[in-house]
């Protein structure tokens, strides 16, 4: 019984465990009530690509303690974790690229017929 708790304090399940997945769900709920607050102040007056790119970073620092915290990537061997992150990252770089793409081509279109 004592190396089931053994192990489990390893991957940081212990009593601080518990501490540390409250304080990242108050972490995410101040981030998402402050994309709340963005969306419902700023929309309108300040440029889209600048409010998307916002969205994105606080996503981007949703989905990071998501993956370290609920899904125990921080506490994986550096290995593992670059196998699974180093794919997102990639991924989301093509978002971001295909945004920028995609809101030139909208200009494109939308000045060629004028």
């Amino acid at each position: 019984m004592s190396t089931d708790t053994h192990a489990h304090d390893d991957h940081g399940h212990g009593g601080d465990m518990v501490k540390t997945i409250w304080r990242t769900f108050w972490i995410m709920l101040v981030i998402t009530i402050v994309e709340i607050a963005i969306a419902l102040t700023f929309t309108g007056k300040l440029p889209q690509m600048a409010l998307n790119t916002f969205y994105i970073v606080m996503s981007l620092t949703k989905a990071y303690y998501i993956v370290g915290v609920f899904m125990h990537l921080k506490f994986e061997r550096k290995a593992l974790a670059t196998t699974i992150l180093l794919p997102v990252i990639f991924l989301l770089y093509a978002v971001v690229v295909l945004l920028v793409e995609g809101n030139y081509w909208l200009d494109s279109v939308l000045n060629y017929n004028k």
